[in-house]
């Protein structure tokens, strides 16, 4: 009996979908849908909950050089001239003030021997001058006495008005005489001093034919022999100045903003992996450069941005200047 029941359940089941084919189409893609959607906010609620990938970096790289802290300073002379005389050669240590290469001056030696001479003779027309005046304020002592003496026995009538007369002149003429001798004095003075600003200019167009160290440092190059000519407009050499030895770097625009001054960082030689000196970051530029400071020539075209780092090296560094190295930044200690 209940099998005759359920045979003929599905018999009006299967009547009813052969009468509304459109009807099962329908709930069959209902279905779909409804499974399709489930599986969706599955997967969105296992995407939300699943933990964030950490894409930020720890080190940041770039090519950079040696150089010291002052950076390389090219030798250039004020003046044009020959080179007499060379004290110095490349890798010596030269003292700040230390004349590196002596400029032909043999006119700007006797310039200044003439305006020295000038001096001393000038001294003496006014050691000259003064000593006339000091005798001169003597006798002009002794006539204002005489004039007071005969001023009063004048005035008692003992005494000539031609002899009284005589004495007033004399002591005022003396006086008119020291007025002129102080102003002599004052002249000779100021012309000591014009000679005086003489010698300075001549000692200094002197001083210009002497290349000098302006601080403590090393030569590191000379391109001059004895003989040379030197204009102002051509460097002649190279000079580092005693500073502390830095790593100068470039940093690409991508990763710059992550570097800043007092991270840690090292250096090593290109396409290896050990480091050659350890140091910190000191300067990191404001401003990422349009161009790498790495090109040699001014008018090269650089497509890619980069912002200057420089990398302050521990004091037992030992690296040749202008080495190019890879800098190595740690972001993360």
């Amino acid at each position: 009996m209940e099998r005759t029941q359920k045979d003929s359940f599905f018999a009006v089941i299967h009547q009813f979908f052969k009468l509304k084919p459109r009807l099962f189409v329908i709930l069959n893609m209902i279905m779909i849908f409804w499974l399709m959607s489930s599986c969706s906010s599955k997967k969105e609620d296992q995407k939300d909950t699943s933990p964030a990938l950490n894409m930020s970096p720890t080190q940041v790289f770039g090519l950079g050089r040696i150089e010291p802290e002052l950076k390389i300073l090219n030798l250039t002379s004020e003046t044009s001239g020959v080179v007499t005389q060379i004290y110095f050669q490349p890798g010596d240590v030269v003292p700040q003030g230390g004349t590196i290469v002596e400029l032909s001056n043999s006119i700007e030696k006797a310039q200044v021997e003439q305006a020295t001479a000038r001096i001393q003779t000038q001294f003496s027309q006014i050691k000259a001058a003064k000593a006339a005046l000091a005798a001169l304020k003597i006798k002009t002592e002794n006539a204002k006495l005489t004039f007071e003496r005969a001023k009063k026995l004048y005035e008692q009538d003992a005494e000539a008005k031609f002899n009284y007369d005589l004495a007033k002149t004399e002591y005022e003429s003396l006086l008119e005489e020291i007025k002129r001798l102080e102003a002599g004095v004052t002249a000779a003075q100021n012309l000591l001093k014009q000679y005086q600003a003489d010698q300075k200019l001549a000692q200094a167009e002197l001083n210009r034919k002497f290349v000098k160290a302006l601080t403590d440092g090393q030569l590191l190059s000379l391109d001059i022999t004895l003989g040379s000519l030197i204009s102002p407009e051509k460097p002649f050499g190279t000079f580092a100045p005693l500073s502390p030895l830095t790593a100068w770097c470039e940093i690409d625009e991508l990763f710059a903003s992550e570097v800043s001054v007092g991270q840690k960082a090292y250096v090593r030689y290109l396409g290896t992996t050990d480091a050659l000196a350890w140091g910190k970051v000191s300067f990191a530029g404001p401003y990422l450069r349009k161009k790498s400071i790495f090109s040699d020539e001014v008018g090269d075209l650089e497509d890619r941005r980069v912002r200057e780092v420089r990398i302050t090296l521990e004091p037992d560094a030992s690296l040749l200047f202008g080495s190019r190295i890879e800098c190595v930044i740690l972001l993360k200690e």
